[in-house]
């Protein structure tokens, strides 16, 4: 699974977050594209991984404290 916009707007609106769209184009950037690791092989985010990073990012970021994607 890759993150979309859409799918973070739903994400944020169900738990009824607000996020900068700074942070969010962040987010997109990393969860929203496959990642190929040094061997060729394309490795995709589960949902469930998606939105576990989601959650913590997002927890530290509402806390004030800089998460490094």
């Amino acid at each position: 699974m890759l993150l979309t916009k859409k799918d973070l707007k739903i994400y944020l609106q169900s738990r009824k977050i607000v996020i900068s769209d700074d942070f969010a184009d962040e987010l997109i950037k990393e969860y929203g594209k496959q990642i190929i690791d040094e061997e060729g092989h394309i490795f995709e985010y589960s949902e469930q991984d998606i939105s576990e990073q989601l959650r913590k990012s997002i927890q530290q970021y509402l806390e004030g404290g800089v998460k490094k994607l």
